[in-house]
């Protein structure tokens, strides 16, 4: 959910190097990124439970068009409170009923803007392959930037493209609204900290499932194409019927490289 100056994780976008000007939303042309999430779900009594690595790949088309694969629930909703995306280690009884169970494939195109920069794209995503769970995803990307500070939100809608029975008035595939945002800030050449929230939930009975996330991060850029970075993310503080204060919770670690 939270991440440093606009790096490949936030905005499947090349690390921003330490100078001041903004990074672009999307890929220079010809460029590769490479990004590995360590998701590790931290919530109450249930510590490392499930554990997974998601690998997130970007590659720029051309300068404004940047197409991308994905695993991370990052990558995927613009949250990092969740673990089990990609690759997940820990078996069933620790919180992953299968080791593979989801992908997306995305595109992004850049819009530019003046003091607002804004990207549009979406793609289609098997949230469960298991479950034959489809969707496709419409999103916006925007990042207001001054000096060492930035503001990034990245709205998206997902809308259910297969099981879209009800169960007791309740689809089983639901649309979801994601709204995260982040305030970044770089203490340091190659340190920024950053606060991260937002808004989420199902659209259907959304005012009564509606939840707001809180989570900090860090991250340390090792070279203008090399990034490392670390966040804690308490994933249903406030909201709805489920809302669990602090006890919901997860920890993320990546590594960010453009080549």
């Amino acid at each position: 959910m939270l991440r440093f100056a606009l790096t490949a994780l936030v905005l499947a976008a090349p690390l921003a190097s330490t100078a001041v000007a903004a990074p672009p939303l999307t890929l220079p042309a010809g460029k590769l990124n490479v990004a590995l999430n360590a998701e590790l779900g931290m919530n109450d009594g249930a510590a490392a439970e499930p554990i997974s690595l998601s690998p997130d790949v970007s590659y720029g088309v051309s300068d404004a068009l940047t197409v991308a694969l994905v695993h991370s629930r990052f990558a995927t909703t613009g949250f990092r409170a969740v673990a089990g995306g990609g690759l997940c280690l820990t078996g069933e009884d620790a919180g992953c009923p299968n080791l593979y169970d989801n992908v997306g494939l995305e595109a992004w195109y850049d819009l530019g803007g003046g003091a607002v920069k804004l990207a549009a794209g979406g793609g289609v995503h098997a949230l469960s392959l298991d479950a034959g769970f489809h969707a496709a995803k419409l999103g916006l990307r925007a990042r207001w930037q001054s000096g060492a500070l930035a503001v990034v939100a990245l709205p998206s809608v997902f809308v259910a493209v297969s099981e879209r029975d009800e169960v007791m008035d309740v689809r089983v595939n639901p649309e979801r609204l994601w709204v995260p945002v982040q305030l970044l800030y770089r203490v340091a050449d190659p340190v920024t900290l950053g606060l991260g929230s937002g808004i989420k939930g199902p659209v259907q009975g959304f005012g009564d499932a509606w939840e707001v996330p809180l989570g900090f991060m860090g991250q340390y850029a090792v070279d203008p194409s090399l990034g490392l970075g670390a966040s804690l993310v308490f994933g249903k503080v406030v909201g709805g019927a489920d809302a669990t204060g602090f006890d919901y919770r997860g920890v993320q670690l990546w590594a960010s490289y453009t080549m």
